[in-house]
């Protein structure tokens, strides 16, 4: 067998022209290659992968019933994809992704750009096909390590209207990258979600949180600025507010975990003070069907 082409070589020797993002996302996509292994995944495939439990609704057509008829249980033949994967993201656009409580802290956007770019840099490396579903090319996809800094203007030109992802442009048998802090109204969660579902490929959800939006940290007088037109708050005893604000962000988060289940979504949360490779290297197993290396 011939060599594998190195298609990250000529980002790395034009790392010094490249916006820092762009090299950190890279850097971290070697990181992520090298610590997942193994490049199967469900498709279209003619080759057996696994089986799996057949999610609630599952189509009878996908119903594996040799392999049910063994047991109580509903089983899905999966087969190994054919041709080039697609993979999408949705990075949040919306203004509140630019808060941060502390400047020790990235905001929340800087990290979701930083954590796309670099699952988009892996995607690319492994010889698939990314692409963004905001910005002035959403829908398009992208193939070759040369396509990453064209991926990362996309984001930074991404209107800042908190416009939802798209289902129509979600191809069948792809996948779906959710980047955002999940801090929306569960209804609109759940009939994104569920518009998402209907189609026939798989959505995972990476909920981007500063830590302060957990625990409400705040102490005395603090003035609340709204960041997407929902006015202010001056609060004279925050500390008041911390048990209750906690006891409503944890159910948030339980409602969250539901609906991802409900809608055959994954779902990982991840904190801007914390290193984001634990989320990514767990994000990127699912997408390319590998294990994690020892």
């Amino acid at each position: 067998m011939g060599a594998r082409p190195d298609h990250g070589a000529p980002l790395r020797a034009a790392e010094g022209l490249l916006p820092p993002l762009v090299v950190d996302a890279e850097r971290i996509a070697r990181q992520l290659m090298m610590g997942v292994h193994g490049q199967r995944r469900a498709g279209s495939g003619e080759d057996f992968w696994q089986y799996r439990p057949a999610d609630p609704h599952e189509p009878a057509s996908r119903i594996d019933w040799r392999q049910s008829a063994r047991g109580d249980a509903l089983w899905v033949r999966e087969r190994e994809a054919e041709g080039t994967q697609q993979v999408m993201f949705w990075c949040d656009p919306s203004a509140s992704m630019d808060w941060r409580s502390t400047s020790d802290h990235p905001t929340k956007r800087t990290r979701a750009q930083l954590c796309t770019l670099a699952l988009a840099a892996a995607v690319l490396r492994g010889g698939e096909r990314a692409g963004l579903m905001t910005g002035p090319e959403s829908g398009r996809h992208f193939s070759g390590a040369y396509s990453l800094p064209r991926l990362a203007q996309g984001l930074e030109h991404a209107a800042t209207a908190p416009t939802l992802p798209q289902a129509d442009l979600l191809r069948a048998h792809g996948q779906l990258v959710i980047v955002s802090d999940c801090l929306w109204p569960l209804e609109r969660l759940d009939a994104t979600l569920r518009a998402l579902s209907a189609r026939p490929a798989r959505t995972q959800l990476l909920c981007i949180l500063d830590p302060a939006e957990l625990d409400l940290p705040y102490r005395g007088r603090v003035n609340f600025e709204g960041m997407e037109h929902d006015g202010d708050m001056t609060l004279s005893a925050v500390e008041e507010l911390a048990e209750p604000y906690h006891r409503a962000m944890t159910t948030h988060l339980e409602a969250l975990r539901t609906l991802a289940a409900a809608h055959r979504t994954t779902l990982t949360i991840h904190q801007t003070d914390q290193s984001p490779m634990p989320a990514l290297l767990a994000l990127y197993a699912r997408l390319s069907g590998g294990r994690l290396s020892a």
